[in-house]
Parts: C-alpha cells; structure tokens; sequence
C-alpha cells in the first residue's frame, strides 16, 4: 500500500516492502517486472534490496565474536640450549618424535626435539581450538 505525503513523497507499507523484496530474491524473478507489476521504479526495489544486505550484514558481523579462535597453531621458537660443562653431571633428556593430526586435515611433525620443546608444544597445541574443516 502506497501513500503519498502532502510534499510529494511516497511511503510504503513496511509490510508490503518486506513482500517485495522477498520476491525480488526469488531465483530467477525480473526486480524490474516486479517493480513495474506494482507501480514502483525497479532502483527504488533495488535501493530497499541493498539496504537489507547492509542490514543483515551488520547484524551478523555483530553477532561474531570479537576475536575469532585462529586455525593456525602459534609457533614456539626455542633459542639455543645453554649445556653444562660436563654431560655427567646432568642427565640428558632423551630424543623424541612428535606426529599431529589437527581436526581441520593439518598434519604436524616434530623430530629430535628435547622433552622441553616437546612439552611446549604440546602446551600450544592445547591452548589452540581448531575448527573441523
């Protein structure tokens, strides 16, 4: 339903633009034979299709998280490891092999590492919420 203001402008009913742009979206419909079938100009029917998208693309970038979990696993850089002077005084940690299979098809291999890069990256691993992909 249209109404035409005393300055010349029109006003739609919300409801009846709703309608419209719902049938604009339809697969395969002319937004200018729609917009002729109901006496409007098809860039008014365009300009209320845009504005919808601006609407609903607001809402949900409000709707995501502020920080959205990374699918990347931080990286740990271990420096150099000071030794002792004398190898019998201190044990040394033996040599281990690490294989990873994220949820999201990533594969991760750590060889020759000591039990102190080892469990630093286990610990990063754990911190870390991989989507499934």
């Amino acid at each position: 339903m249209t109404k035409v203001l005393g300055n010349g402008k029109r006003y739609y009913d919300p409801a009846e633009k709703d309608r419209l742009i719902d049938a604009a979206l339809e697969p395969g419909v002319s937004i200018a034979g729609l917009a002729l079938a109901h006496g409007i100009n098809a860039n008014q029917l365009r300009n209320w299709i845009r504005l919808r998208w601006d609407r609903q693309a607001k809402s949900a970038l409000m709707v995501m998280p502020k920080m959205a979990p990374s699918g990347f696993v931080p990286v740990v850089e271990a420096g150099p490891v000071a030794r002792s002077p004398s190898p019998s005084a201190r044990p040394r940690s033996p040599r281990v092999r690490l294989k990873a299979s994220l949820p999201n098809g990533v594969q991760l291999e750590l060889e020759g590492a000591d039990a102190q890069i080892l469990s630093a990256m286990i610990e990063a691993l754990g911190r870390c919420n991989v989507p499934v992909g």
